[in-house]
Order: structure tokens, then C-alpha cells, then sequence
């Protein structure tokens, strides 16, 4: 039997979040067998970003049970079964540290439906929950609320265990799962249980006190036991071999990243020495044409190059600058999308420039607006969330360079780039910073334009 979970949050750190609604779906192999929901009052406010994601207001939650009064029913009903969500460490981390208040140890085999979809369903792009549905024909009812998304993944977990008929994949799925750790000898028990169940980067050293390995989590603890039982396997990386683990509390996945690129290429640790972070091959750039008119080339992007944007594929650009045209009422051929001596006719969406109805200056003052968000003027804030209560997570971008991320109490607005600087924990600017940016960039929210962009995650 399975337990499908889903669970809405008040942010995406489990030690300082809250769950605001909780849904269950019982899967016995075949079928949806029993099924129950509920919003939660999480005792405090939910972010306003939050509240934009999944239509849950404070309102709401006003008047909806605590989680002890569910507490009962949610034990019982993933009793006995295996825990099965879409990035299961999430939401268990959520539903554990909520039993853990009550003085309830939560403690049930999981398995991952993103993992299973990545062996399953080989080949594709994305693995988020929307894309895989969308590439199986799931319909999702009710996106980013709990009893939606939790019935769409019974429907995916009905897909993979059909695709799995002998459970050649699920088995050693609840097999690592179900490994004991054992520590090494040199690695101290209060060591290991000091450790926290929140987000951020953990070293492990050698036996000499260099680091050898880093790695990012958003349960620091969970996974660097899972070192330790072998659920991670790291080539050439023994768990005997480790006489130290130190760590970096982040508040966030966005920090863990940029932190984590930042440790490799400061340490270069033996056992990860690379990181994920695609490179960026292609660029975009701008030049003005005879007319006066800013014209806009999608081109590789060279080690002396300079575009004022990069993306690591052609089609990422292409997709990016065609977005910024429909938006923003651009020349498909000013865009370098169709050759220049096509003329961009269509009659849905006409275009000024080949019709002649626009000026030159009005024009520009659009290609500005579209391309000035990752321009090498541009300057921004990305807030995220902190390691504390009342503390804010930030990544500071100046100039289109990357400066690093910092915190700062939630009770003090963000005024000046220099009041930053004071909290900032400088990092290099590299390709793989950009595109860890780029990528939260687009899931951000704007929430201020003045003295410059503020956005929110």
C-alpha cells in the first residue's frame, strides 16, 4: 500500500516553515482506494508569494484545524504504508518536523516519484511535476494545492508501476531507503545528531582535515547519513574515509547552489570536483543598424565575447527572445528570429516596424524594457528565504555581474546596493552563477521597481 502525499508550505525550509495544507491519497497498487485533505493553521502569516502560488490566504487558514488536530488521521493513514510524493524529502522533512512538535517520532519508507520518473521515463527535459503529467496526459485539476497535485501523483505512481510490473525499480528504491547508517568510528554519535534538517551545504573531510567533498541538500542531516549508509555513492569516496563533516546553513535550495559552486571551485574537493551547472555556449547580442533601429543576434558565445545575456542552448535563447517579441511587441526580423529580408507579416499581431507605424526611439525604448533584465546594466535583488525566523535571504546581481548573497532582518527595507554590501558574503561571477540566477530569475516574483528591481522566490 502507498501513501501519496502532497503538502502546501509557508516557505521551503522545513525547520522554519509551516505546513498550511496537507492531502493524502491511499494507493494499494492499483487504485485510489481512500483519499482526504485539509487546510492547516500554520500560526502565522503566509508570504505573499505563497499566497500567489497556491491561492491560499491568510483568510483561509483562518479558522482551519491545527495540524495536532489532523495529526491522528495522517499518522494513520500513512501507517504501515510506503510514503510516496513528488520530491519526497520535501514534503516528508515538512510532515516530520510537524510530528516531531508533538513529540511524535514520524518515521516511514518513502519512495521519490521524480527518481522513479528519471529511471521509468527516461529522456525528458523536465521531471517537475506539471511536465511529466503533461508528457503522460495527466490532467493536474488543481495545480499547487495539495488534493490536485496529490491525486495527479497516485496517477503518475498508476504510470510507473505499470512501466515496473516486477518491481525491479521500486524494490531497490525501498531497499536504499531501508539502510542503516553506521558511522565511522572517528565520527562522533552528538556529531552526527547536531547536525540540522534544513537547507544548506555540508563538507565532508579527510582524514588530514581537507575537504573532500561538497555537496548541497535541503536536509543536511538526512542526507549526510545517507553517506553513511550508502544510499549515496560517491566513486572512490568511502564512508571510513570521512573524520569530519562541517556545514553551511543557506535558508534556501537558491543559496545551497550558488554556495555549493562557490565551495568547488574555491576547494576543488577530490571527490567533486565539477559541478552540474551547464556552460553557457550562446549569447545575445546588440547593435544598432543603419536606420538607428536596435537590432538584437542570437550567436556563440566566445571566451572573449561579451553578450549582454547567455543561455546554454540555441533553443533557450530562441525561446527567450521569441517570448520578449510576443510580450513586448517586437520585429521577429529586428530579433535576427527570420532573415532580414522577410518582413514579419501576421495577422494577429501586425508588426509596427514593417508596417511603418512605429518610431525608431519608441522602438528602442521596447527592446530596452524586454532585454534590460539580464543586461550588463542591469542590477537587481533576488529575496529568498533565511536561516532564522526574521531573517531574509538575499542574492545581490550589479552591473549584470554577480556579487554574492547575504542576510538581513526581515524588518529592514532594503534601501541601498551599499547597505547590502555590508551583508554580503562576496562570490565569483562565473557562467555557472549566471545560470543558477537566470533560472530563479524566471520562477521570481517582481515586488519593487524603485531604486532597482526586487524580486522575491
Amino acid at each position: 500500500m502507498y501513501a501519496v502525499v502532497d503538502i502546501e508550505t509557508t516557505g521551503g525550509n522545513a525547520s522554519q516553515g509551516k505546513v498550511i495544507e496537507v492531502a493524502i491519497v491511499v494507493h494499494d497498487g492499483n487504485e485510489v482506494v481512500e483519499s482526504f485533505s485539509s487546510l492547516v493553521n500554520p500560526l502565522r502569516d503566509i508570504p505573499p508569494f505563497i499566497s500567489r502560488l497556491t491561492g491560499i490566504t491568510n483568510q483561509m487558514v483562518e479558522n482551519a484545524p491545527l495540524f495536532e488536530e489532523i495529526a491522528v488521521r495522517v499518522h494513520r493513514m500513512t501507517e504501515g504504508k510506503v510514503f510516496v510524493a513528488h520530491n519526497a524529502s520535501f514534503d516528508y522533512s515538512f510532515l516530520k518536523k510537524e510530528f516531531s512538535y508533538l513529540g511524535i517520532d514520524f518515521e516511514r519508507q518513502k519512495i521519490c516519484t521524480v527518481r522513479l520518473s528519471r529511471k521509468l521515463i527516461p529522456g525528458q527535459k523536465k521531471y517537475n511535476l506539471g511536465s511529466i503529467c503533461e508528457h503522460l496526459g495527466i490532467e493536474i485539476t488543481d495545480r499547487h494545492r495539495a488534493l490536485g497535485d496529490a491525486e495527479a501523483t497516485a496517477q503518475l505512481l498508476t504510470e510507473l508501476l505499470k512501466r515496473d510490473p516486477k518491481k525491479e525499480t521500486v524494490k531497490p528504491s525501498l531497499k536504499r531507503n531501508s539502510k542503516k547508517m553506521t558511522l565511522p568510528s572517528h565520527i562522533a554519535r552528538y556529531v552526527y545528531e547536531a547536525l540540522p534538517q534544513q537547507h544548506g551545504v555540508y563538507f565532508l573531510h579527510d582524514e588530514q582535515g581537507k575537504i573532500a567533498f561538497v555537496g548541497k541538500s535541503n536536509n543536511i542531516k538526512e542526507t549526510v547519513g545517507q553517506h553513511f549508509s550508502g544510499i549515496i555513492k560517491t566513486k572512490g569516496l568511502l564512508a571510513s574515509a570521512i573524520y569530519k563533516v562541517t556545514f553551511k546553513e543557506t535558508g534556501s535550495e537558491f543559496i545551497s547552489l550558488l554556495l555549493e559552486n562557490e565551495s568547488i571551485n574555491k576547494h576543488f574537493p577530490k571527490y567533486k570536483k565539477t559541478n552540474k551547472a551547464p556552460s553557457l555556449n550562446i549569447g545575445l547580442y546588440q547593435y544598432t543598424d543603419q536606420l538607428g533601429f536596435t537590432r538584437i543576434i542570437i550567436g556563440k558565445a566566445g571566451k572573449r565575447d561579451k553578450p549582454f545575456a547567455a543561455f546554454g542552448t540555441e533553443k533557450e535563447a530562441t525561446e527567450y527572445v521569441l517570448e520578449n517579441v510576443t510580450t513586448y511587441d517586437l520585429c521577429l526580423r529586428l530579433c535576427g528570429l527570420i532573415k532580414s529580408n522577410q518582413a514579419c507579416e501576421d495577422e494577429k499581431r501586425p508588426c509596427k516596424v514593417c508596417q511603418g507605424t512605429i518610431e525608431i526611439s519608441a522602438y528602442n525604448a521596447n527592446v530596452e524594457t524586454a532585454f534590460s533584465g539580464i543586461g550588463k546594466d542591469s542590477t537587481f535583488v533576488i529575496k529568498t528565504m533565511g536561516r532564522k525566523e526574521n531573517e531574509t535571504g538575499f542574492v545581490l546581481v550589479e552591473n549584470g555581474l554577480f556579487m554574492g548573497f547575504g542576510y538581513i532582518q526581515s524588518n529592514i527595507p532594503i534601501q541601498s546596493i551599499e547597505q547590502l554590501k555590508f551583508y554580503l558574503q562576496p562570490c565569483r561571477d562565473t557562467q555557472e552563477m549566471q545560470t543558477i540566477i537566470k533560472t530563479h530569475l524566471k520562477k521570481s516574483v517582481l515586488v519593487q521597481t524603485k531604486p532597482f528591481k526586487i524580486y522575491e522566490l
